[in-house]
């Protein structure tokens, strides 16, 4: 069972993905952050809560 502190953890590092991810300049390293973002995002409150891919940082538009 998760507990609260693996939640808050996996929450943060989510956090962190998405910084990392906003900051990227090329769109495979945004894709690949967005990814460990969902991931984590599910490890810490379940499948519901994928992150839709910014189409924007995808397509290499700023």
């Amino acid at each position: 069972m998760i507990t609260d502190r693996d939640r808050l953890y996996f929450q943060a590092r989510a956090e962190a993905e998405l910084k990392l991810a906003a900051e990227a300049e090329d769109p495979a390293v945004c894709q690949a952050h967005y990814a460990m973002a969902t991931q984590y995002l599910e490890a810490a409150h379940g499948a519901h809560m994928r992150l839709p891919p910014d189409p924007q940082r995808l397509a290499g538009g700023e």
